[in-house]
């Protein structure tokens, strides 16, 4: 699936596809009240915000802005680099 076509979707199918389809690269905590990981999903990237309070994805969001990466870079490259 394309970035464009996921975007299309309502966030009940973003995020069953995302638990079907996606690698979980990270993940931290936001203020003690979300849970922010970082999907790939297919040829693309995208931040899942998890509600602590209401047990839910509230928002899926793709990750087309440098300035995003910055929180996961560290973790990426260790996830990709070559294995130790």
């Amino acid at each position: 699936m394309e970035l464009s076509e996921f975007n299309k979707l309502p966030l009940d199918q973003k995020t069953n596809y995302l638990w079907d389809n996606g690698i979980c690269l990270n993940q931290r905590l936001v203020k003690n009240q979300y849970i922010v990981c970082i999907f790939s999903l297919d040829t693309f990237y995208v931040e899942a915000v998890y509600s602590k309070r209401n047990n839910k994805v509230d928002r899926i969001i793709p990750i087309k802005d440098l300035l995003k990466w910055e929180a996961y870079v560290d973790a990426v490259i260790m996830n990709t680099c070559c294995p130790s």
